[in-house]
């Protein structure tokens, strides 16, 4: 029994220091910045937001001003999507004085809309409805949620004077009826630049690479 404690004294001890042994020689791991502190991440030109941003050749912009000064600028467009920009933002931006994109939201008239304006709960609402089908209007409903909530609709027109027509009609019946345009809204995209006036004619034109984009010079004003 004395000999079996022994050896796994003996057996304990040897693990031991084998342990601390293969601790003291194994090499240290080092870790490495993947950059020097302060260094910027470098960003592809692919992961920029077109958007607002604004490419300038340092080079050209600190040429005389007489140079600078004998500028033209353009505007091309409209493009349907920031993605329809960048082949002609890259083929442009090395041989402009600046260059920037530019984002519009654009609006038109899309009908318009008749309607009782909100009542204060849901069961005035439908109280108005009731009203209206007595009088055999059936063409109408309660808005049941959002900002126009409790208001009954009466219909949308393409023509104003259907739009006022409906309106006339209900108003004679007692109804408190407004009508309101209804607007559709779109981004469209455009890319402005500024290039010498002696480089104008070798510039690449831009219409051999979207037809279906213009070019248009436009004053200097940014």
């Amino acid at each position: 029994m004395l000999l079996i404690r022994l050896l796994f004294i003996i057996v304990l001890l040897s693990n031991i220091g084998i342990y601390i042994y293969d601790r003291q020689n194994t090499p240290k791991k080092v870790y490495f910045s993947a950059v020097d502190p302060g260094v910027q991440k470098l960003i592809l030109l692919s992961e920029l937001d077109v958007e607002n941003t604004i490419w300038e050749d340092t080079d050209k912009s600190d040429e005389n001003s007489a140079e600078v000064f004998n500028q033209e600028c353009y505007s091309v467009g409209k493009f349907n999507s920031k993605s329809e920009i960048s082949p002609i933002l890259d083929v442009l931006k090395n041989d402009v004085i600046k260059i920037r994109t530019r984002k519009v939201i654009s609006t038109q008239e899309a009908g318009y809309w008749v309607y009782i304006p909100a009542m204060k709960s849901r069961e005035e609402a439908l109280n108005v409805g009731r009203q209206l089908s007595r009088l055999n209007i059936k063409d109408y409903y309660v808005v049941t949620g959002g900002e126009n909530e409790n208001t009954l609709s009466l219909g949308l027109y393409r023509e104003s004077r259907n739009a006022d027509a409906r309106l006339v009609e209900l108003i004679s019946k007692g109804f408190n009826v407004e009508k309101q345009i209804r607007v559709e809204q779109w981004p469209e995209f455009w890319l402005d630049y500024a290039i010498a006036s002696d480089q104008v004619e070798s510039l690449v034109d831009v219409s051999d690479l979207n037809p279906d984009i213009a070019t248009n010079k436009v004053e200097c004003n940014w």
